[in-house]
């Protein structure tokens, strides 16, 4: 990877500086970044070198940047995929599955620009931006974790639901929605022979404008972190249980491919790693950014809401990026 044309920049929650990673082949950090789903076309990237605290990249960093375009579902494209999922639910065929899709925005803002930007607004989530010839250019602003490791101590989290009214009470739906998640995850994790296993309630968790629900599951393992990731991702909260039967329906239902979104990206350093779902994410090109957003579908959800809930996440992404 060209130092010029790309390069990793990231910024950890609740932290104020930002890190770049120095490529080197006998460095003692390294950085994975990881599609949903793993194609020949959108490969799992594993990158060596050394963390260095930096300055803000400035604008013109990143050099390579292709032409976008749009590929995202429609209203109608969309609540009609959200039906065909409540369909599958009503017959026994899933208990839950995530339906997303993207928006093309025009900007003239830089992808150096927005990553500045996204650290200022969410100075709790794990901010990142990434330029690789292979994957093309993301920024992202998580507030998820997938899977947190010091020595045999790990930690994930089920985070799923989504509301934009504060005062409002969690519904049925939702609290289902989250603990579908939370199940998976907790069997998951007992089938890998983890001890110490801990779940804690669920609560409420702000990301900006919107609420979500979450709970943290903490174990302990003699297992390495990539046995926990391949275990783990994707969870029912960007998938969907059964999760073979809902990658299925997401590869025949979604307009267009997710890519790095709702994938995994993060750090290993010696037994210590650090791993983000990619959500609340942009591909970022030369005349614009193409916004990711999702929502778990379950009995009683509503294809309206769902449309809804979609263009909540994919406005919470825009600001500040002055987008068009």
């Amino acid at each position: 990877m060209s130092e010029q044309a790309g390069g990793i920049w990231w910024r950890r929650p609740g932290e104020q500086h930002v890190n770049r990673l120095q490529l080197a082949e006998d460095g003692d950090v390294v950085f994975r970044f990881a599609p949903f789903q793993t194609t020949p076309a959108c490969p799992s990237l594993q990158l060596t070198g050394r963390t260095v605290t930096t300055e803000f990249p400035q604008p013109g960093t990143i050099t390579a940047l292709a032409e976008g375009s749009c590929e995202g579902a429609s209203q109608q494209e969309h609540e009609h995929a959200v039906q065909e999922a409540l369909n599958a639910i009503e017959a026994g065929t899933l208990e839950k599955v995530v339906v997303s899709r993207s928006e093309f925005w025009t900007t003239q803002r830089t992808p150096e620009e927005v990553f500045q930007a996204k650290c200022t607004a969410y100075p709790d989530a794990f901010v990142y931006l990434f330029a690789h010839a292979s994957a093309g250019v993301w920024i992202g602003a998580t507030p998820e974790v997938l899977l947190v490791r010091a020595g045999e101590q790990y930690e994930t989290t089920a985070l799923a639901g989504t509301k934009a009214d504060v005062q409002g009470e969690w519904t049925d739906k939702e609290r289902h929605e989250q603990a579908v998640v939370a199940d998976f995850i907790e069997q998951n994790v007992r089938c890998g022979n983890a001890s110490d296993v801990t779940v804690s309630q669920a609560k409420s968790m702000a990301y900006g404008s919107l609420q979500h629900l979450q709970s943290n599951i903490t174990f302990r393992s003699e297992e390495d972190e990539d046995f926990w990731l391949n275990a783990l991702h994707p969870t029912p909260a960007v998938g969907g249980t059964p999760r073979k039967k809902a990658l299925d329906f997401i590869a025949n239902h979604e307009a267009g491919d997710r890519r790095y979104y709702t994938g995994f990206l993060g750090t290993i350093e010696g037994d210590q790693a650090a791993f983000y779902v990619n959500l609340r994410c942009m591909q970022c090109f030369a005349n614009g950014f193409r916004l990711f957003a999702g929502g778990g579908i379950v009995a009683g959800s509503d294809p309206a809401k769902e449309w809804k809930e979609t263009r909540d996440k994919i406005e919470s992404i825009r600001t500040g990026i002055g987008a068009q």
